[in-house]
């Protein structure tokens, strides 16, 4: 299977709206690929930088190389306010893999890189701030393919097997719902840079 190393620093934000009445504002960012929990990743918590924190985070993922290639898969920034009762929506920043591979130049050996800004927005609300942050893609390389895949198959055909005897037992049709399992992009966690 082709895949990709993908590596992310999360430099700063600037200008975000201040979510707290009183006391600073202490904020973080959680990294994640749209969907899939396995992936999220979390800054250190900016206690000095207020609306305007900093953190030159980086850490890797290695990506399905089908991720590149269709816009449906989203790398999803959200930021938050660190506190004791809770932590506050800040805002985030959405963004596919498509559109961040296309932007970036080409570097050598396969490799492409960027480094961009984008408005942080707050549900449906116009955006007040920006995210700035730095990644590059890896060239392609050839990873097995995840074992769990053939588990979810399996479990597949389990649930028609006892669907079917318990029909034919009973005489009669059964409304069981069989899950449907379809190719995931495969995204593999890598170690923190």
């Amino acid at each position: 299977m082709e895949c990709r190393k993908f590596l992310i620093t999360l430099r700063s934000a600037q200008d975000l709206v201040d979510v707290r009445e009183r006391f600073r504002m202490k904020v973080y960012a959680q990294i994640s690929f749209a969907g899939d929990s396995r992936t999220k990743r979390k800054t250190p918590v900016d206690k000095k930088g207020k609306t305007d924190p900093a953190w030159n985070f980086t850490t890797g993922f290695t990506i399905g190389n089908e991720a590149i290639e269709y816009q449906g898969v989203m790398l999803v920034i959200k930021l938050y306010c660190s506190r004791t009762l809770g932590d506050r929506y800040v805002g985030e920043v959405r963004v596919s893999f498509k559109d961040l591979f296309d932007g970036a130049a080409p570097t050598s050996q396969g490799r492409r890189s960027g480094i961009v800004s984008y408005p942080v927005m707050r549900g449906t609300a116009d955006s007040q701030g920006l995210l700035n942050f730095s990644y590059s893609f890896g060239g392609i390389v050839m990873v097995k393919k995840p074992s769990h895949v053939s588990a979810r198959y399996l479990a597949v055909a389990g649930i028609v097997i006892v669907r079917v005897v318990l029909e034919v037992a009973l005489g009669t049709s059964l409304n069981l719902e069989i899950p449907f399992f379809g190719e995931d992009v495969p995204i593999e966690l890598c170690e923190s840079v």
